[in-house]
């Protein structure tokens, strides 16, 4: 198993695949946080705008707005990491296969 992952980090092109990864995660992470973040907080800020909401309700969902805020950023790094992940493992593939064209085998 470690010979394979050593096979596939040796190949030519991985060096810039690892340099680039983090930038790639990074642009992911920041689209992501934007999308979730434009819709994540309507119902609270509906509850601190609109008169028919109770001073409790409106402490309330202050009090929330860290909280998602936190648990929206999360999501979109887990999310982030994954893609990343995922856009690494087959771009090795590819790599791979271009190789093992050009070697004949």
């Amino acid at each position: 198993m470690f010979d394979e992952i050593r096979a596939l980090l040796d190949l030519p092109g991985m060096g810039l695949a690892i340099t680039v990864g983090p930038v790639v995660w990074l642009v992911i992470w920041l689209f992501l946080s934007v999308c979730l973040w434009r819709g994540g907080f309507i119902d609270l800020v509906e509850k601190l705008t609109r008169p028919r909401w109770a001073g409790a309700e409106r402490a309330r969902a202050v009090m929330l707005m860290p909280v998602r805020a936190v648990m929206l950023t999360l999501a979109a790094a887990l999310a982030a990491t994954i893609t990343t992940v995922g856009l690494a493992f087959n771009l090795a593939i590819v790599i791979s296969v271009i190789e093992a064209i050009r070697g004949g085998g």
